[in-house]
């Protein structure tokens, strides 16, 4: 929402600006330079962080010019020189719904993830389970985007169940985290992960969790590893007690819980693992 938000606010100050400085200019003359330099200052934005070891991206320059035609299209829905005969009333009602549509697009993304919230809350003491796609919006994965997809038969525990397939490329520290899960474990006694190794070799999965107060420190919070047999699908159960003990200097905030993140810590062995649930108990 920065990108269109900032920008419309950029575009009405260059109007402004336009404005004062020319005030009996033209109708257009207005608007298409403040069009153009607009757009070439979001594109510069982008193109600024090279400098800055960032990675521009076209889809921000896009984001840019929603914000730009949102706002341009509302200040010409209200400017009094709009006028051409009968038809200046409809157009000025066409250029709202122009920027009412732009705004709408631009706000269905928060709505989508305000649902994951939502569902997110509505099931626990589940963390993750994979059922649809709106699961996959509070998931990171390190190299691809999350899809779900058929879990290989010989480890389903029903015809077509779905889970997330996490490839273990040969970069460190490849794996899945759940981004923001429930913070509040109170109450419960063990941490439950269902994963399957469909591969032939040994997974040694590394599995973290820390809270919001978390130092950065590896001391700082709960790290432990769990040993996949090749070809097998399997609950590890961790006590909650075991995790709030990690720290080296205080207890874990089981009421502040900030991250849980599966990986595998080397390069070798495994390539994927399949994820079907993480839940409390």
């Amino acid at each position: 929402l920065g990108h269109p938000f900032v920008f419309g606010c950029v575009t009405i100050a260059l109007f402004s600006i336009r404005r004062q400085r020319r005030p009996t200019a033209g109708l257009w003359t207005d608007y298409v330079p403040t069009l153009i330099l607009a757009s070439l200052l979001g594109f510069a934005t982008e193109l600024s962080q090279v400098v800055t070891h960032r990675d521009p991206t076209m889809r921000d320059v896009m984001l840019d010019a929603r914000g730009i035609v949102c706002a341009l299209a509302l200040l010409l829905s209200f400017d009094p020189r709009l006028e051409i005969a009968r038809k200046s009333q409809r157009l000025r009602w066409y250029l709202r719904l122009l920027a009412g549509l732009v705004a709408l697009i631009t706000l269905a993304p928060l709505a989508w993830v305000s649902s994951a919230y939502v569902s997110r809350a509505l099931t626990t003491p589940t963390l993750f389970a994979p059922r649809s796609e709106l699961d996959l919006l509070l998931v990171s994965l390190t190299d691809t985007s999350p899809e779900l997809a058929k879990l290989p038969a010989a480890f389903a525990n029903r015809p077509g169940e779905k889970a997330l397939r996490v490839p273990l490329t040969s970069r460190p520290y490849a794996g899945v985290a759940l981004d923001e899960p429930t913070a509040d474990w109170r109450g419960y006694q063990t941490l439950r992960i269902d994963v399957t190794n469909p591969t032939r070799s040994e997974l040694p999965l590394r599995i973290r969790v820390q809270d919001r107060i978390h130092d950065g420190s590896v001391t700082d919070r709960f790290e432990g590893t769990e040993r996949l047999a090749p070809g097998t699908r399997r609950t590890i159960e961790i006590p909650l007690e075991e995790i709030s003990a990690a720290p080296q200097n205080r207890r874990l905030d089981l009421g502040q819980v900030s991250t849980v993140f599966l990986y595998k810590a080397g390069g070798e062995g495994a390539r994927e693992m399949w994820l079907s649930r993480i839940s409390l108990q």
